[in-house]
């Protein structure tokens, strides 16, 4: 009965902990207003000297991710701090950056000082087996840049989120939306 009362007592506590996390952080998610609360944690690598990374998902497929540096919320290039992705269908929809306030930041390192970055697959089917490719080699494949080929179109947004005017559109490769649907790199 003993070991049972442990056992129980144990899992309770691991439970709360973890129930706790997204409440560790409300005050960094609470910055962002365009994040739907309330949040979960879904991947914390935040260490006991509170250096890491941390993502929160939501009922409306938003994924919020920050890192801190010695408990403190850390600035990438540009000053971005914050970053929305907003997924349909398991598909990445949009990215956005934001500030450690949590306002949207136009960055100059980007391809044209974007805040934002929506994304339309155009050829469906043709994405769909490329994708199958980059899956089957979990990720860890050279493949061609088929940005000609004009399968994923990027629409750009400034800091005030109005369309950035682009003479031609945008494409990008199948394995670029795909480290991007996966959120491999940060700013």
């Amino acid at each position: 009965m003993k070991s049972f009362f442990f056992l129980f007592t144990a899992l309770f506590l691991c439970a709360a902990s973890f129930a706790q996390s997204a409440g560790n952080y409300q005050v960094y998610i609470d910055r962002i207003k365009q994040f739907s609360k309330p949040a979960r944690v879904v991947h914390n690598t935040i260490n006991a000297n509170g250096n890491g990374s941390i993502e929160f998902t939501n009922a409306k497929n938003q994924i919020l991710r920050f890192r801190l540096s010695n408990n403190k919320l850390q600035k990438a290039s540009c000053s971005i701090a914050f970053e929305i992705f907003y997924y349909e269908n398991k598909y990445l929809r949009r990215i956005e950056s934001f500030d450690s306030n949590g306002n949207l930041l136009g960055c100059n390192l980007k391809l044209q000082g974007e805040a934002a970055m929506e994304f339309s697959i155009e050829k469906p089917d043709l994405y769909l087996k490329k994708k199958k490719l980059i899956d089957a080699a979990e990720g860890n494949i050279n493949m061609e840049d088929d940005s000609k080929e004009k399968i994923i179109r990027v629409q750009l947004f400034d800091a005030h989120n109005m369309p950035i005017i682009q003479l031609q559109p945008t494409y990008i490769s199948s394995k670029t939306y795909y480290e991007y649907n996966l959120r491999m790199s940060w700013p």
